[in-house]
């Protein structure tokens, strides 16, 4: 490519999302975000990232409005977009998500070296890649990047306070020895854990056996790895994360923070003359949303736990028991593949589910999130659910799986005071009581969350921190450029 053109051209962008750790949905619009701002973006998948993209999400009708965006800047012959391009994993597409990893550190790296250094994603629409976008899940991206120089930013699925919490725990391999003072000891010595966690929050953490995971293994060496970046996109916002992210300066001083993103891409959307793109999503039920439509404002409790989570039928029965009983109307996405084995279901239980419940498959949160007859959110705490819910004011309680999401939900209930999580156990009458108390709204939780509902919103209009952050982000892109 003649070198005139390619400086003539805008920074192209690598957005690259790892198999197992960041939802598909956010790294996507994080891409149309960079493309809105007038960048060239080429979204890298491997097999199963891209069947995750093509069963989740129309596509097509996120690529497609692309062309009528308004020329920008001094590149006037020149229209941003988004192109998709494919990569070799090293496994069939039914391998665990988890063995992709592995795979990819040893089969994948040299072959995304060699898009770089064959030419192949450059064309004479799109120049040499300015700066790689990837979750840090995959740190082999490093290794490549800093060998060919190519400044690489990672996009954080995790939460600020979970990345800075885990950052922190004493060293889970020496879990056992873990003292109650030296528990005490970092409660004390890190900023931001005081009054949210107890000794004994960090006793369960330190020795859970999670920490055998592989996938553990992964977060580690992707906290580890972090400060390798130039820089860390958060999703999330100054008045929701403002002191835990003066703290993660010490682990990654060039920061982000320009969530909720979903709604950044739509307030985006809207300053283009472009349509928000609201029918995106292939969960989108519209026999759920005909059924809120009949609901009183405030009315339901939504049940929508990971989607990749699979539960012994003694959970889903309390859960389901303590929902009945609550006399709450709920709408709950439970996908057959999530239950292990199936048990007997009582008449009681059967009747007040026709009576109140509504059960589907799928569901895409951000539209049942933004329902009117939406009073309450009950979810694992995967941190993309927990900031689609705050960006909606919905009360939350938190039903942790993991240790990320453990520490999501302390925080929605100590920190931020939005929701409920320290009582939970897989039991009805924990369960029940719960619910109602999220649904009355006791203890000032739909004030706390309308705040927070509204300084989101704030912060991804122009003059908020969340578009200034992005601004900022594209400059330095920009820079890197040059």
């Amino acid at each position: 490519m003649d070198d005139d053109l390619t400086i003539s051209l805008p920074p192209h962008v690598l957005v690259f999302p790892s198999p197992v750790q960041c939802p598909i949905n956010t790294m996507f619009d994080i891409a149309e975000l960079l493309c809105l701002s007038g960048l060239d973006v080429t979204f890298l998948l491997t097999p199963y990232t891209k069947s995750l993209l093509f069963q989740h999400v129309y596509i097509e009708s996120r690529l497609n409005p692309y062309p009528l965006i308004r020329q920008i800047g001094s590149h006037s012959n020149h229209l941003p977009s988004i192109h998709l391009h494919t990569i070799s994993d090293g496994l069939p597409l039914d391998h665990p998500a988890t063995e992709l990893l592995d795979s990819m550190e040893t089969f994948t790296k040299p072959v995304f070296k060699d898009l770089f250094t064959s030419g192949k994603l450059v064309s004479d629409e799109c120049g040499p890649v300015s700066c790689i976008i990837s979750d840090g899940y995959m740190t082999f991206v490093y290794d490549v990047a800093n060998e060919l120089q190519v400044p690489v930013i990672s996009a954080l699925s995790l939460s600020p306070c979970s990345l800075w919490v885990l950052s922190n725990l004493p060293n889970p391999t020496e879990a056992v020895e873990v003292s109650d003072s030296t528990r005490d000891s970092v409660i004390r010595r890190v900023p931001g854990l005081n009054g949210i966690f107890t000794s004994g929050d960090l006793a369960s953490m330190c020795q859970s056996s999670e920490w055998a995971h592989c996938t553990m293994k992964h977060l580690r060496k992707q906290i580890r790895e972090i400060s390798r970046a130039h820089g860390l996109i958060l999703n999330t916002f100054k008045a929701l994360d403002g002191p835990i992210l003066s703290h993660i300066h010490s682990i990654c001083p060039n920061l982000y923070p320009i969530g909720p993103i979903h709604t950044h891409l739509a307030v985006r959307q809207e300053a283009e003359r472009l349509i928000p793109l609201l029918n995106y999503s292939r969960e989108e039920n519209k026999d759920c949303i005909t059924w809120l439509d009949l609901q009183q404002p405030k009315s339901v409790l939504y049940v929508n736990i990971e989607k990749h989570a699979q539960f012994e039928w003694v959970q889903i029965r309390e859960l389901w028991h303590g929902l009945v009983n609550s006399g709450t109307k709920f709408l709950w996405v439970r996908r057959a593949e999530s239950i292990l084995e199936e048990g007997r279901v009582p008449p009681k239980i059967l009747k007040g589910t026709k009576e109140r419940g509504c059960i589907v498959d799928s569901a895409s949160n951000v539209h049942v999130l933004a329902h009117k007859a939406i009073g309450g959110f009950l979810t694992c705490g995967q941190w993309e659910s927990i900031i689609q819910g705050i960006v909606e004011g919905v009360p939350t309680i938190c039903c942790p799986l993991s240790l990320d999401q453990q520490v999501n939900g302390r925080f929605v209930s100590k920190a931020w005071k939005i929701g409920l999580d320290e009582e939970w156990r897989w039991e009805r009458n924990i369960i029940e009581k719960m619910v109602r108390d999220v649904m009355e709204l006791k203890d000032g939780l739909i004030d706390n969350a309308n705040t927070m509902k509204y300084s989101g919103r704030k912060s991804v209009r122009k003059g908020g921190s969340s578009y200034a952050r992005l601004d900022q982000l594209i400059d330095d892109i920009r820079c890197m450029h040059h």
